[in-house]
């Protein structure tokens, strides 16, 4: 029975070292120069959040000449401005690009790209996306914002996606209307250019 099971773990073996020589690598090409300053402000709006939200029984505890409507102002009050300030933060930062990584070694408008955000808990949230796909965005604190991808690149996304996940984290397909904020003045990187290049947003300055 031993004899019969080595080759079954044989070819097991030999699957996952042909998986691992055809799923693509990535590599990092752009990390946000904020990218801990906005982890820190994340993990500080939540905690001061969650201590808030904790001490609110004590504005209702001991003997205390206060009213009780006071005491009830009192905390409504102190729990709106810190859920306030943490839904700001949450906003504010939500699409802030901590990095972006390649898959192909040149740089193409249907190159695809992972680009890596943060959660509200300041968790890394991974998606795949093509340059051709960022169009200038026009909200605040916003640089692209994801198109509708072709037939041709909803279909690459998902061959893709069969590839690298479970080797670069969780990848999930950047669906449209999401937006992305990366420093895209100043001076940038060679990819970082060409990313630019690559997608509308050059085509659009050149237009105007």
């Amino acid at each position: 029975m031993l004899l019969q099971t080595r080759p079954v773990f044989r070819v097991l073996a030999l699957s996952q070292r042909r998986f691992q020589s055809t799923a693509p690598r990535a590599r990092i090409i752009y990390e946000g120069g904020l990218s801990k300053a906005a982890k820190v402000m994340k993990l500080a709006s939540v905690a001061s959040l969650v201590g808030a939200s904790a001490a609110i029984p004590f504005f209702f505890l001991g003997d205390s000449d206060v009213p009780q409507a006071a005491r009830t102002i009192l905390a409504v009050t102190t729990l709106g401005m810190t859920g306030s300030s943490t839904a700001i933060v949450a906003w504010a930062l939500k699409p802030y690009v901590t990095a972006i990584r390649t898959l192909d070694d040149a740089i193409g408008p249907q190159t695809p790209l992972l680009v890596d955000t943060m959660t509200l808990l300041a968790q890394r949230r991974r998606r795949l996306v093509f340059p051709e796909q960022l169009a200038p965005a026009t909200l605040p604190l916003t640089s692209w914002m994801v198109r509708e991808p072709s037939d041709e690149l909803a279909a690459k996304a998902q061959e893709i996606l069969s590839l690298v996940n479970g080797r670069t984290g969780k990848v999930a397909v950047a669906r449209a209307g999401d937006v992305f904020y990366a420093h895209t003045q100043g001076e940038l990187g060679t990819e970082m250019q060409q990313i630019i290049a690559a997608s509308p947003c050059q085509h659009t300055q050149k237009a105007d």
